[in-house]
């Protein structure tokens, strides 16, 4: 919601921050996949009515596989595209 009411003519970045400590466990895998790909689309339009490519930086999981794994399935226009960058904080 708050990409739909940005004033885009001054946004020149976008870079979401995630936290493994977003995440409650057992994990609500239903919801966390709607709200990704609800955002996917915002964002492929943003690159391409403004050339912003986001990034979406994230900590690497102890166990299990992290965001990077999932990416393809939460964000699939900006992974399938290549107009997303994942980078791996430390913690």
């Amino acid at each position: 919601m708050a990409l739909q009411t940005v004033d885009s003519k001054h946004l020149q970045k976008i870079t979401l921050r995630l936290s493994v400590h977003i995440f409650d466990y057992p994990f609500d895998w239903e919801t966390i996949y709607r709200e990704w790909y609800d955002l996917d689309q915002p964002l492929a339009q943003f690159w391409t009515s403004h050339s912003i490519r986001p990034t979406v930086i994230y900590e690497k999981w102890s166990i299990g596989k992290d965001i990077k794994h999932y990416a393809p399935t939460l964000l699939p226009q900006l992974t399938g595209r290549g107009l997303v960058d994942l980078v791996e904080c430390e913690l």
